[in-house]
C-alpha cells in the first residue's frame, strides 16, 4: 500500500500548482476529491450517491465535491469545502496527494478538476441529506477487476444510451466519475 501511494504521488501534479478559474470560468468550474481510505492495510475509494433532490446528476455516483465559489482560495479549497459540507470530513483529516487532469461533464458542461487524498480509518462521516443519499467505499482491487465492468443504460427524454460502467455492490459508477476513476487507476499503476 505504501508503494502504491508513493507511485500515485509521483504521477500526480502538486495540488498547490492548480489555480482557481479565470473570471469568465467561475460558473462552469468545479472540483472533486477522490478519497483513498486506508482500512486494514488495503485501500478503498470513497464515493457518494447524489441525492434525488439535486438539480443535476441526481442519483448518480460521484466523488465528494462541487462548484467553485468566489470565497474559495483555489480549486483545492473548493474540493475540501465541498467534501466537508457533503460528508462531514474535516480537511485536517485528509492528506492531499496531488491532482490530475480534469474533464468537462457532457450534459452540464462544467469542467471538473480532481484531487486525490488519503485518509485513514476509522471515519465518522455525516452525509448532508439534501446533497448525499449514500456514502460507500469500493476496494481498489475491485475497481481494477474486469469482472465488475459492464454497461449502464441511461435514459434521457425517451432516448436510451449505453455507457461503460463499473458495477459493484449494487452501485453503478459511470459518466465522469467512471472516467476519473479509470485515470486514477492508471496513475496508481504507472507512477
Amino acid at each position: 500500500m505504501t508503494r502504491l501511494v508513493a507511485r500515485l504521488r509521483k504521477g500526480l501534479a502538486p495540488a498547490e500548482a492548480i489555480a482557481g478559474p479565470g473570471p469568465g470560468e467561475i460558473r462552469k468550474t468545479a472540483a472533486v476529491l477522490a478519497l483513498l481510505v486506508e482500512r486494514d492495510g488495503a485501500l478503498q475509494v470513497l464515493y457518494t450517491r447524489r441525492s434525488d433532490r439535486l438539480e443535476s446528476h441526481r442519483g448518480q455516483v460521484a466523488f465528494p465535491g462541487g462548484r467553485y465559489e468566489r470565497r474559495d482560495r483555489d480549486l483545492l479549497a473548493t474540493a475540501l469545502r465541498e467534501t466537508e459540507e457533503e460528508i462531514g470530513l474535516k480537511p485536517e483529516r485528509i492528506e492531499i496527494l496531488g491532482s490530475f487532469e480534469g474533464r468537462q461533464t457532457n450534459r452540464s458542461e462544467i469542467f471538473v478538476t480532481p484531487f486525490v487524498g488519503l485518509v485513514r480509518a476509522p471515519l465518522e462521516l455525516r452525509p448532508d441529506p439534501w446533497e448525499v443519499a449514500e456514502i460507500f467505499e469500493v476496494p481498489l482491487a475491485a475497481l481494477r477487476a474486469r469482472r465488475y465492468r459492464g454497461e449502464y443504460a441511461w435514459e434521457l427524454d425517451g432516448v436510451t444510451t449505453q455507457h461503460p460502467a463499473i458495477l459493484h455492490g449494487g452501485q453503478v459508477i459511470w459518466g465522469l466519475t467512471y472516467y476519473l476513476t479509470l485515470r486514477l487507476l492508471e496513475l496508481a499503476r504507472q507512477g
